[in-house]
């Protein structure tokens, strides 16, 4: 635009330059500061929006910021003013500040919702897990410290607060089991929202792609079938010279097979140890190949992979033949599906239970959702604590260096367990933090224990009626037991339970191993078989396993000592371990440990 002005002194032309300069610029400053207020009032300052607000102010504040105009400016005007500097001039404490206010006005405004979503009032730290709401967001959450009801409240307060619509919310879990408990929570708090498994909402993505459910293969709910698969695929193969050839060079470097002039004995003890390594295989390698990596294995593992990946391209065609897939194929089909954009994802937001069990391939899916969506969030849940399925792909790093992986986070803590006594958590946390490597936790107790909660008795032939005994003596109601060991052979018999269970009417006891007792709680718990050798478990991986697996960790025994916290911590009154003649080195070193505490 351009205008011109005569027979004025400088002073009035810069008058009326400075008038027209503020009613060009001043529809953009009232409606950007606007904007932003509206954002600060009602949205939690995460990262993404700072970023966006921080851009703007600092645009906004190189016209604005050293404005000394000897025009009165409007009042209005002059505030937007005042805005754009006091922004600019934040600093990390001032951030902080702000949104501490933000958190304290939502806890304070939604107070009477917090008492009664989950059928009882949440704790402080739960609340602002649901309030503090980042784009990347990750809560470590111990053992009993209702890590659940945080999941459910979290989507419930998302709706209440009318930050997303039900079908933008999407909530995984680790287990079939648990996202049924999660759908049940979920409907007793009537929040609907979509809960699944990461398996059943890839097989939801290919569906919709494809236009029908994909049919799941019989091979990968039956390792005796899938085994006898191999065995056969192997009897077929051997029919080429050479590769019968590398087969018994690789039964005889691996399992120490004797050479055979006739070709391999697929019933003898090293081929049936290779063909559960092969069955085994199959889930990884698939994995390996999808992310990328199987061609380092193919140099570093030569021979294997030479016999294995025939082995493999027979099982992919069988699957292919039979029109059906596998575990593999519904995440890696699913993330390819979504990359590609063949599947818009409705979600905004993606709240994840167990994380600290996430494999590679699943974390790949959770980013491909993401990706989808300039305006994601993904609140993670877990305790890095619990972390005991490297075996099955669990990458433990995922939730220790969450943001390395996931980008700049917000990390936060839950700081009270309602399962157990201070004295137990106190030992079990002592133990477990012994791995330098394991994220520190500040956890409190609900309940003070009003006798030892931990104690040891030998092992013998009636430990477990004693121990029984001893635990009624504590308690005149009905209770639970869990009878926990590392191994299933260490185990009592379902006959041995139920005798036990006829002389102790008061008593529901449940025999489980430390891993299947993730997860689960009594009033009591037993520990047995802990020999040392068995806890912890001295077993080791093949080394093609254990390069198809997660990295494995630096410090000595660092799942199995996690595997011991678990176990630890499913009572609700007291854990005891009975002490066989030569203890596991665990039971030393918690018994000393309940000593000096």
């Amino acid at each position: 635009m351009k205008f011109r002005l005569r027979g004025h002194s400088y002073p009035q032309l810069q008058h009326y330059l400075e008038i027209h300069w503020v009613n060009t610029h001043k529809a953009r400053l009232l409606s950007s500061v606007r904007a932003i207020e509206q954002l600060l009032q009602h949205r939690y300052l995460s990262v993404r929006h700072w970023a966006a607000t921080r851009a703007v102010v600092a645009e906004l504040a190189k016209y604005w910021s050293g404005w000394k105009s000897h025009t009165q400016m409007h009042r209005v005007l002059q505030q937007a003013q005042c805005t754009v500097n006091e922004l600019n001039a934040w600093q990390e404490e001032d951030l902080a500040q702000f949104r501490e206010a933000f958190v304290q006005s939502q806890l304070s405004r939604y107070e009477a919702f917090f008492d009664t979503v989950c059928g009882h009032p949440m704790t402080q730290a739960q609340r602002r897990a649901c309030v503090v709401q980042d784009e990347r967001q990750l809560l470590l959450a111990g053992a009993g410290t209702g890590k659940t009801s945080v999941m459910v409240a979290k989507a419930a307060y998302l709706l209440h607060s009318k930050q997303a619509e039900a079908e933008q919310v999407l909530m995984l879990a680790y287990g079939k089991e648990a996202a049924d408990e999660m759908q049940q929570r979920l409907k007793d708090s009537k929040v609907t929202v979509e809960c699944a498994t990461f398996h059943s909402l890839g097989l939801g993505i290919i569906a919709q792609v494809e236009g029908h459910k994909p049919k799941l293969s019989a091979l990968c709910l039956n390792d005796g079938a899938r085994e006898r698969f191999i065995a056969d695929t192997l009897a077929s193969l051997c029919q080429d010279p050479q590769y019968q050839r590398d087969l018994l060079a690789l039964l005889k470097n691996e399992f120490s097979a004797t050479q055979q002039s006739q070709g391999p004995d697929l019933g003898s003890h090293a081929a049936t140890k290779l063909i559960r390594q092969f069955s085994e295989a199959l889930s990884f390698y698939k994995q390996a190949l999808f992310l990328g990596k199987a061609q380092a294995l193919s140099q570093e593992f030569a021979l294997w992979t030479t016999c294995f990946r025939p082995v493999l391209a027979d099982y992919q065609l069988y699957l292919q033949k039979e029109q059906c897939i596998d575990f593999d194929d519904m995440i890696t089909r699913a993330i390819d599906y979504v990359r590609r954009g063949q599947f818009c994802s409705p979600w905004h937001y993606v709240l994840v239970d167990e994380f600290q069990d996430i494999s590679p391939l699943r974390a790949r899916l959770v980013k491909a959702l993401l990706a989808q969506n300039d305006k994601n969030a993904l609140f993670a849940v877990g305790d890095d604590w619990q972390a005991i399925y490297r075996f099955s792909g669990g990458d433990v790093s995922m939730t220790t260096h969450f943001a390395d992986h996931f980008g700049q986070a917000t990390i936060q803590q839950l700081d009270m367990t309602f399962r157990y006594s201070q004295q137990l958590l106190d030992i079990a946390s002592e133990f477990v933090c012994q791995n330098p490597n394991q994220l520190v936790k500040r956890v409190n107790a609900s309940n003070v224990a009003t006798s030892p909660a931990l104690v040891a008795r030998p092992d013998s032939n009636d430990a477990l009626s004693t121990t029984i005994e001893a635990f009624l003596d504590l308690t005149a109601e009905p209770c639970s037991l869990l009878i926990l060991a590392r191994n299933h052979k260490f185990l009592p018999s379902s006959e041995e339970i139920s005798s036990l269970a006829q002389r102790f009417p008061r008593v529901r006891i449940t025999a489980l191993t430390f891993h299947g007792a993730k997860g689960k709680e009594a009033d009591f718990s037993l520990l047995l078989g802990l020999h040392q050798g068995s806890v912890p478990a001295r077993a080791h991986n093949a080394a093609i396993t254990e390069a198809l697996l997660p990295e494995s960790e630096l410090y000595p025994d660092a799942e199995e000592r996690r595997l011991f916290y678990v176990a630890l911590t499913r009572a609700r009154l007291q854990t005891c371990l009975l002490v066989p003649e030569e203890p596991s080195p665990f039971i030393e070193e918690v018994l000393a440990l309940a000593t000096e505490l």
